[in-house]
């Protein structure tokens, strides 16, 4: 497919990253520095321009596109882009939006909306329902970063690396032991290494598991 990306941040980084793997992507940044920065770490084309001017749209091939995404941080921008997507006949709009009170005129355009807010909503969802597992960082190739703490009474306690991995139904092919936090060291999870109340496992997941993960070490 080809598909136009409207903007780089947090949220679009991934996006590029992975878009550019598998299809003709390009992306639309203003910030120079922030277009050169995506040129030189990925596949895409860059087009480095106001993300609502109609030539810079255009030199990004809207004409063609087959999907376009706007993921910028203003929603008043990202419905100047998705109108002008409509306009152009791209079959398939999906934007970012943060104000609820603009889904109504996205209905009516037929744009897909995926909400900012429902993203941090997940985050908080997550750090509440599994307080024992933190996640510390996003990383490349659609993985986290994340630190399962050994609270009392958990059964990681006294159990090896590869004790922990032979659990019932542990997803060990989508998890990966990178070390153990124990007070002010910094120890790699060899197999001798037995797992004490207060260390922190930390773990390289797919961030689908990590509801799994907390059930299975709960």
């Amino acid at each position: 497919m080809y598909v136009i990306v409207v903007g780089v941040n947090t949220i679009s980084r991934k996006l590029i990253e992975d878009l550019s793997k598998n299809h003709d992507l390009v992306v639309v940044e203003e910030d120079e520095e922030e277009a050169e920065r995506i040129y030189s770490d990925s596949a895409a084309t860059v087009v480095n321009g106001p993300p609502t001017r109609l030539s810079v749209l255009e030199d990004a091939g809207i004409s063609k596109a087959d999907v376009l995404v706007p993921t910028l941080s203003d929603d008043n921008q990202n419905l100047v882009v998705s109108m002008i997507g409509k306009k152009y006949g791209v079959p398939k709009v999906v934007t970012r939006v943060e104000n609820p009170e603009y889904q109504e005129i996205y209905s009516i355009l037929e744009v897909n909306t995926i909400e900012y807010t429902d993203i941090v909503y997940g985050e908080f969802i997550s750090a509440i329902e599994h307080p024992s597992i933190l996640k510390v960082a996003n990383i490349g190739k659609g993985k986290e970063i994340l630190e399962i703490i050994v609270d009392t009474g958990s059964r990681l306690e006294d159990l090896r690396v590869d004790e922990v991995q032979e659990l019932d139904d542990f997803p060990a092919e989508n998890v990966e032991f990178s070390a153990v936090l124990r007070e002010d060291e910094v120890l790699r999870p060899r197999e001798t290494l037995r797992l004490k109340e207060e260390d922190s496992l930390v773990v390289i997941i797919d961030p689908e598991i990590k509801g799994e993960l907390h059930q299975i070490l709960e």
